[in-house]
């Protein structure tokens, strides 16, 4: 177990959403011998050749075969963790992940950076915008979208003591605002109120989306629109219980960096769904289209993903 002071949780939150996976590789791998990482031609990126030397194994632009390849590994007695691009982790090795993890539900750990619109100037083919719905679908695999970097080295953590599939979901880029400033537990499956300005409007957010998220309530409240913002960094499994007890609320919202189908929001739904007394979701994510090369900033605001954004448009909502 590692033991977090505030200089090394200062630490962690300068690491950004790729430099994190590196640092705390190393941290774990120090505890744990077992643990090994695998990569897809991303170990400078992710911090990784200069984290792992005695640990880490580049397998090149082959993700298919680094699923091939992890497998191995775990059968071996090893905690594999593989990385690479969300959108090439996910989607190119589909069906090595639904066989090898998915079927034979092996302990193996995947984190998949730049997910979301981070790395929309490269074009629809580096945004991963469909990887949460296909995952959703593979069973045996829990899926994470972690708020910030703390919170990241906190999943980690916890996935490298848990024998089972995870999926890690890195949105954001270097720099990643704060949510978390102390430490806390991370619990498999549990939702979080991060803010809570009052019960007129839940926003279930997650990834980058949750300070978004925070900020617009910051603006509503001056509009006399109270919000409850909840973190779902657990997308699969997913928080039931915290779900179905703000279904007394007049209007919940999912907000996301991902297809408005398939996604966090369809989750939600399909928990809303099974209660009696569900309220009107809104969903908040890219309109089932492939969007066109552009910087994030901008791909965020053309997509309702800006706080001002989201505050716009809850504020319609509520009129």
């Amino acid at each position: 177990m590692i033991l977090y002071d505030k200089k090394m949780i200062d630490e962690i939150h300068e690491q950004g959403s790729r430099g994190i996976v590196g640092y705390m590789l190393e941290k774990l791998s120090k505890q744990d011998h077992r643990i090994i990482a695998a990569y897809a031609d991303v170990g400078s990126r992710f911090g990784l050749i200069q984290k792992m030397s005695g640990s880490g194994l580049q397998v090149s632009i082959a993700e298919q075969s680094l699923i091939g390849i992890i497998s191995g590994i775990y059968h071996e007695g090893f905690i594999p963790f593989g990385v690479a691009y969300a959108p090439f982790i996910t989607m190119r090795a589909a069906d090595q992940i639904r066989m090898s993890i998915g079927e034979m539900g092996l302990g193996i750990k995947l984190i998949g950076g730049s997910a979301g619109l981070v790395s929309g100037n490269l074009g629809a083919a580096s945004m991963a915008l469909d990887d949460i719905a296909m995952m959703r679908a593979i069973p045996n695999i829990s899926i994470f979208s972690p708020a910030d970097c703390f919170e990241a080295a906190k999943m980690m953590e916890v996935a490298s003591a848990t024998d089972a599939p995870f999926y890690i979901r890195m949105t954001g880029g270097n720099s990643i605002p704060r949510i978390y400033s102390e430490d806390f537990d991370y619990r498999i499956g549990k939702a979080d109120i991060v803010a809570e300005t009052g019960r007129d409007v839940v926003v279930y957010a997650s990834g980058m989306q949750v300070h978004s998220s925070i900020k617009a309530a910051e603006m509503l409240i001056k509009d006399g629109i109270g919000c409850t913002i909840v973190n779902m960094s657990s997308i699969k499994p997913i928080d039931e219980k915290m779900i179905c007890s703000l279904c007394d609320i007049r209007l919940a919202v999912s907000v996301e960096e991902h297809n408005a189908i398939g996604g966090l929001g369809s989750a939600v739904a399909d928990v809303l769904a099974t209660h009696s007394r569900s309220q009107k979701l809104v969903k908040i994510g890219i309109n089932d289209e492939y969007p066109k090369p552009d910087t994030y900033e901008n791909l965020l605001n053309k997509y309702g993903l800006t706080s001002e954004k989201i505050y716009m448009r809850i504020k319609n909502l509520m009129r």
